[in-house]
């Protein structure tokens, strides 16, 4: 267990062991009561190319399109 001090501009700097364990540099501040849980988020630039999609950039800018125009329509 590490104690971290919270400076007067309202920073906490968490030590380099749990950095490097945790591996993230974005985190989603949580307070629950009197405790503050942090949960980090993960990079979203890492993400790209993970999900594969069935459809080429064209078809969903068309697709897109095509839903534009039938709101604006109706």
């Amino acid at each position: 267990m590490t104690v971290v001090t919270l400076s007067s501009k309202g920073r906490l700097t968490l030590p380099a062991e749990v950095g490097t364990k945790i591996k993230a540099a974005r985190f989603l501040v949580v307070l629950e009561g009197n405790s503050i849980r942090l949960i980090p988020l993960s990079d979203p630039l890492k993400l790209k190319g993970s999900v594969k999609i069935p459809w080429s950039i064209e078809e969903l800018e068309e697709a897109g399109e095509e839903f534009v125009s039938k709101r604006v329509e109706g």
